[in-house]
């Protein structure tokens, strides 16, 4: 596939990239060089307007631009160094653009979303990732009738919420923000535990309320597939 940079795709003859890790303040960031040519154009003019593309598709800030090298499969990256050459003689121009992800994992581009119809405490259901490393899920519950101290378990890690979800209301586990919500109010004091993960070996997710909750909620699973 063509390697991106958020709506630019280089040309696959010409471009290389050279992908390794560095460990920044004692946490693992990934860096990837680009280095390629911009051949047949037939000005100087137009050489340095598509090394300007480049440019200005790099230059977002907060790992704000998406890198893709795989079809289906995304970095979060900023830019860290541009340089460029331009050969007039030849019309030929060159250039080493070199990119840092702060997440060192690659991501799927698209959400894998699943449903839960929770009618009672204690009840489970069976997710599976699709990366080689354990995905970070986004649950969104929407009680029916009052939910109380509602929690859920991937039989290693429970996070749960101390307090009731009315009817109707909604109540978010993000575990890739590690934000907890209830209507849109964060919530964090009032929850305790740590999020579960979806594996892609399979993962038991469990359901479980307090005795006084009428136990049926919907539940929304939605995470993104990452690899290593």
């Amino acid at each position: 596939m063509a390697i991106k940079l958020n709506s630019y795709e280089f040309d696959d003859e010409n471009v290389s990239v050279r992908d390794r890790m560095e460990e920044v303040g004692g946490k693992d960031e990934r860096r990837f060089v680009l280095s390629g040519l911009i051949v047949g154009k037939s000005s100087i003019d137009e050489i340095e307007s598509e090394l300007d593309l480049i440019l200005d598709e790099s230059s977002k800030a907060d790992y704000g631009a998406k890198l893709s090298l795989r079809d289906g499969r995304e970095f979060s990256v900023e830019r860290d160094r541009f340089e460029r050459k331009v050969g007039e003689e030849e019309l030929i121009g060159a250039f080493e653009l070199e990119l840092r992800a702060g997440d060192p994992f690659e991501y799927a581009t698209e959400e894998t979303t699943d449903e839960w119809n929770v009618t009672g405490s204690g009840q489970t259901k069976e997710v599976t990732a699709g990366g080689n490393v354990y995905s970070m899920p986004r649950f969104t519950l929407t009680a029916s009738g009052g939910v109380v101290n509602p929690s859920i378990s991937d039989g290693t890690r429970t996070i749960a919420y101390a307090g009731t979800v009315a009817d109707g209301e909604v109540l978010v586990f993000d575990a890739a923000a590690g934000a907890v919500t209830l209507e849109g109010e964060d919530v964090v004091p009032y929850t305790t535990g740590e999020f579960p993960r979806i594996s892609p070996e399979g993962t038991t997710l469990e359901y479980v309320d307090d005795e006084s909750s009428s136990h049926t909620a919907s539940i929304d699973i939605a995470f993104r597939d990452r690899w290593w």
